[in-house]
């Protein structure tokens, strides 16, 4: 058990330095006073003559949850209180596919400088991204045990991936308005890995047989890991963690990335946006080592590459029943078909989760906008879309409001909000991409907080708009 510790151990830390970024649409990527929207559209056009933050400029929490759900789980007695555990129940309400994500970034320094002809950006933060997915597997065969799975064509398979990424960026970029109605933006971003775990295979198949019910298991299981160094392979072959770390370690892991937009307005009411971001990858180079499990061959219940259990005699289960020796040294012999080995391994990539966007806008108003959104994350092997419906107001010329709606697979109760304060000196701003995550947590598909202050710089700084709807310079 202390190997398995260590292992599970391992695991939760690099998840904890590196975590899973979902599907992100945030208030953010639509509000006109907020310095951050450039994030998700570099050619937007900011209206600031520059603005800068240290540390507090950008923080950003949240986690996602496509379909496993705290009440069906448990069934609940008449106060509220959960009473009794429902596998059954909880196994009815998973999805073919489900999905876990969990989000943390931090925007370090920030500093926007408007030139001649255009905008200057630079941007050094600590993001992460990733996603784990699991299938209906796994809770089948917890739900309704073996039974349901009868017959060589009724396999119970259990699926899963797990690809978590946390990194250091700094981005320079450049936002110009080539006429009145293109705007292009680039970034260029120069990424430091500080830890990924990766699964090229996470699965295991169970099968039984319809005639004597003996249970045949093939698994495999192949992940890859560069983590800080802290952590090392001890002398019995598994992980474990020493007491030092090198901070120049996590300069150590190099990438690079990309972001490309462009914007156009038909008119004044009607403009369109697309946008590719985080089109990029990271070479990982420090401290790597590979996991891979396969069936050993290990006694009686090897059979062609699979553990094939067909029941054990009489006189074997009363020593299993009163010996405890005998019963220790089963349970060992039994580990010993499913082994975990871990290895050094050599230099290996990953890309980051592009995304791409499609976005229009109807103007309503210079102060009031309307907006629908297409979007879309590669996350290791599959495309995560998003729709989102916007809405974003200006009142006042300081006050900015947005609220958003947005539907992913098995996740249709994203309702976002946003609001934003433009001082003379700084824009703060809060928001969430579902309200609905605050009330209900354990039952909501995500939760999500985008806080942060930005200072403006350099007098005269620039209006948001005048009556005519382009940005205007105060005097």
């Amino acid at each position: 058990m202390k190997k398995l510790h260590k292992v599970l151990l391992a695991i939760v830390l690099a998840w904890v330095v590196g975590v899973a970024e979902a599907q992100n649409v945030s208030p953010v990527d639509f509000m006109r006073f907020n310095p951050y929207q450039i994030n998700a559209n570099p050619a937007t056009d900011l209206p600031y003559e520059s603005v800068m933050s240290i540390l507090i400029g950008n923080f950003n929490l949240g986690m996602q949850n496509t379909s496993l759900r705290y009440d069906n789980l448990f069934e609940f007695d008449e106060q509220g209180r959960p009473a009794l555990i429902n596998l059954r129940q909880f196994t009815n309400s998973v999805k073919k596919d489900n999905y876990l994500g969990f989000n943390a970034s931090v925007d370090l320094f920030t500093l926007f400088r408007r030139t001649k002809h255009g905008l200057l950006t630079i941007n050094w933060g600590v993001k992460s991204q990733g996603d784990a997915r699991l299938n209906d597997g796994l809770f089948k065969l917890l739900g309704y045990g073996n039974g349901a799975f009868v017959g060589e064509g009724n396999p119970a398979v259990v699926d899963m991936s797990l690809n978590v990424t946390g990194y250091q960026e700094l981005a320079v970029g450049y936002q110009m308005n080539v006429t009145e109605k293109l705007s292009l933006g680039w970034r260029g971003k120069l990424l430091f890995g500080a830890a990924n775990v990766t699964t090229d295979a996470f699965n295991a198949q169970l099968t039984t047989d319809a005639d004597s019910y003996a249970l045949r298991i093939r698994e495999h299981i192949a992940m890859k890991a560069s983590l800080p160094s802290v952590f090392y392979i001890d002398e019995s072959g598994y992980p474990a963690t020493q007491g030092y770390f090198r901070v120049l370690d996590l300069f150590k892991n190099p990438g690079f990335g990309v972001d490309l937009a462009a914007e156009y307005r038909f008119n004044e009411q009607f403009s369109a946006v697309a946008a590719v971001t985080d089109l990029g990858f990271i070479h990982w180079r420090l401290n790597n080592f590979d996991l891979t499990s396969n069936i050993n061959d290990a006694g009686q219940f090897y059979d062609h590459g699979d553990f094939l259990y067909n029941g054990i005699g009489v006189d074997q289960l009363q020593l299993i029943t009163n010996d405890e020796d005998y019963r220790e040294k089963f349970l060992d012999s039994l580990k010993l078909y499913f082994p975990l080995e871990f290895g050094q391994m050599g230099k290996y990539n990953t890309m980051l989760n592009t995304n791409l966007l499609l976005r229009a806008n109807y103007d309503v108003t210079p102060c009031n906008r309307f907006s629908i959104q297409a979007q879309g994350r590669f996350m290791g092997s599959g495309f995560r879309p998003a729709l989102t419906l916007a809405y974003c107001g200006s009142f006042w010329n300081n006050v900015n409001v947005c609220a958003t709606y947005t539907m992913m697979p098995h996740s249709y109760d994203n309702i976002g909000l946003g609001f934003s304060w433009m001082m003379a000196t700084c824009n703060v701003y809060l928001t969430t991409n579902n309200l609905i995550g605050f009330f209900k947590p354990l039952n909501s598909s995500g939760i999500n907080a985008q806080v942060g202050i930005v200072f403006n710089l350099w007098m005269p700084e620039r209006r948001f708009i005048d009556e005519s709807g382009k940005p205007e310079y105060l005097e």
